[in-house]
């Protein structure tokens, strides 16, 4: 309780530091998605731009009632294990900062940007049995852009590392990203995931390490004066480690040692109209295939989804987006309640349905408060009752108050 308290009387302490010290709101998440702005062309930069420094803070409480679907439950390592409930409900409170930096160093053709952004996270919930997976984060990105001509999209060379620090150690891993950028037409990412532990592959379903090389392209089109249409495609390869437990081994039909090896291809397309200068729509359909050398894992999903998006003026805009997801298994067979498999019967698929709303707010000139609700319910064709958990209602209510410099 005192840890809570100790928190939460920081948290207030900067934001009275915010205020105090004359910070701006920060910019709205969705600037790049949806707006007016969308239709413009990027500006050119004026020839001697001079180096900018922006730092923002953030304090977010969130309410999550499914807190468990992202928490390993190995009897080896999590004390939620046995839980009789699988909707285990929980508080996470955030702290976080956010500095950057832009130095440009030829004028406006190369420039350095740089990026520090620590956070804590505060577990509170299921009988203090969720205070193992308070964090500290701890992220920190390089980027170098080269524009030789305004008339081009950026040459961009990026690094990224993440170190994800919580009480119970087992969970503690790094994140390294290299990425190599042109404009958004094509990009590369390799991405390196590994566990602490990893030297004593300790076998636990969530805690595997991955290799993950991502690339992707996009395409852009302006339709009549007020839609504009996107397309995007991906495609990654994954590796993965092989301190996988017995009972994945035997669920997948893994053999030991050997690795999963993936193959995804994700697809996306969009078409956004304005409307009277403050309303946004965005129709979208997004695909994800993926394909592995272990029948267990391949799947296809699909998503169609509609937003609106609404301004009210600088800082202010409301938004909202309505989903709905399928999902096939090709590698999972339907059980009944004896766990026999059934002949005939096709095999597993979940569907979900989803609606998010957001809030954001400027409330004064120097700090703007978000409000996100998220809810998702997945529905599954599976008969065994072991798998009746897939049955479920999501739900998480945030709230976060901003400031930027």
């Amino acid at each position: 309780m005192k840890k809570i308290t100790l928190f939460l009387w920081t948290g207030i302490f900067i934001c009275v530091l915010l205020i105090a010290g004359g910070f701006q709101p920060a910019f709205a998440q969705f600037q790049n998605e949806f707006g007016q702005n969308l239709f413009q062309l990027e500006p050119e930069l004026p020839e001697a731009d001079p180096a900018k420094l922006t730092i923002d803070a953030h304090l977010s409480n969130t309410f999550n009632n499914h807190i468990e679907l992202g928490l390993s439950v190995d009897p080896y390592t999590s004390s939620l294990a046995g839980q009789e409930s699988p909707q285990l409900e929980g508080i996470i409170n955030r702290l976080g900062v956010n500095l950057r930096g832009e130095l440009p160093i030829v004028n406006n053709k190369l420039r350095l940007r740089l990026q520090y952004a620590p956070q804590l996270e505060n577990y509170t919930g299921a009988d203090g049995k969720l205070n193992e997976f308070d964090a500290f984060t701890d992220v920190s990105s390089t980027e170098l852009s080269f524009r030789p001509f305004s008339s081009l999209p950026e040459f961009v060379a990026s690094h990224q590392f993440q170190r994800l620090a919580r009480t119970l150690n087992v969970y503690n891993n790094t994140e390294r990203q290299l990425g190599i950028r042109f404009g958004r037409v094509l990009e590369y990412n390799l991405r390196i995931h590994r566990f602490d532990d990893e030297s004593q592959l300790r076998e636990d379903f969530l805690l595997i390490g991955s290799t993950n090389h991502k690339a992707t392209t996009g395409l852009q089109i302006g339709l009549l004066k007020q839609m504009l249409g996107k397309v995007e495609y991906a495609i990654e390869h994954g590796r993965y480690q092989t301190n996988l437990n017995n009972l994945i081994l035997g669920v997948t039909g893994l053999e030991e040692g050997e690795r999963r090896i993936d193959w995804r291809h994700f697809g996306t397309v969009k078409l956004l109209q304005t409307a009277a200068d403050h309303f946004v729509f965005q129709e979208e359909v997004n695909f994800f295939l993926n394909r592995s050398n272990v029948d267990f894992f391949n799947f296809i999903s699909t998503e169609a989804a509609l937003s609106t998006f609404y301004t009210f003026g600088t800082g202010r805009w409301i938004r909202l987006r309505f989903s709905r997801v399928w999902v096939r298994f090709r590698g999972r067979e339907i059980r009944d309640e004896l766990g026999d498999i059934i002949e005939g019967e096709e095999n597993r698929s979940d569907t979900q349905l989803g609606f998010n709303a957001q809030v954001n707010w400027k409330l004064t000139s120097y700090l703007t408060l978000n409000a996100d609700y998220q809810f998702t319910q997945n529905s599954t064709n599976e008969l065994d009752p072991i798998l009746a958990f897939l049955n479920y209602n999501h739900s998480i209510v945030s709230l976060t108050l901003r400031g930027n410099y």
